[in-house]
């Protein structure tokens, strides 16, 4: 009996986990369903099929769902849109944003949680700004797509006379309103594929080499 002991944490650790997981996946089905806010601990509760008791033992509340779900949603987002796999695989830098623009702007589309968010919590949406994970998630973001726009100027793909920061914040601004008016198309329809190949193509003679006229 003494020899199976240590075998006892890891499997209440992996228990602990599925438990988690599964109050995860219940709570984006009830935000996604009927809004952030009009959803309870105890709804949550009731579609893991669990007590009350046992989402308090892994989340303080509601707040911490939401953001234990943002954690595992960007890292989700950042993955099937990661520009410097897209550069890895042998792409320019203006080609490899595309693909990760595009693989960003279908992510959103497709996922429940999001426009959810977006659709019905518009107001939960601008308080997420604040949030750690979301800051995170900013910056990493930022340093990449400098990294980018720095390696296409020094290559000689983006025009020399750049500024590098602004010009990756450029793209990080077209990336962000696109995502915006996809998901709350009140003014612009950024579902409309020609509307976004236009801005991809403005984008492209605005930072090329060559299109400096």
């Amino acid at each position: 009996m003494a020899e199976s002991a240590p075998l006892a944490a890891p499997f209440r650790v992996d228990r602990a986990e599925r438990t988690r997981q599964r109050l995860l996946d219940s709570a984006a089905l009830c935000f996604a369903s009927v809004g952030y806010s009009k959803t309870t601990v105890e709804e949550i509760a009731a579609s893991a099929a669990v007590s009350k008791a046992v989402v308090y033992n892994h989340f303080r509340g509601k707040e911490s769902i939401l953001e234990a779900l943002l954690e595992r949603m960007l890292a989700d987002w950042s993955r099937v849109s990661n520009l410097e796999e897209y550069l890895a695989r042998g792409a320019s830098v203006l080609d490899a944003f595309e693909r990760s623009l595009r693989a960003s702007l279908d992510f959103a589309r497709t996922n429940p949680l999001i426009r959810a968010l977006f659709q019905l919590d518009p107001a939960v949406v601008l308080g997420l700004g604040s949030s750690a994970v979301v800051q995170r998630s900013v910056r990493e973001a930022r340093v990449h797509m400098i990294a980018a726009v720095r390696s296409g100027i020094a290559s000689g793909e983006l025009r020399a006379e750049l500024d590098a920061e602004r010009a990756a914040d450029l793209l990080r601004l077209v990336s962000i309103a696109l995502t915006d008016h996809l998901l709350f198309p009140q003014w612009i329809d950024a579902s409309d594929d020609r509307f976004v190949a236009t801005c991809l193509d403005v984008l492209r003679r605005g930072l090329r080499a060559g299109d400096a006229r």
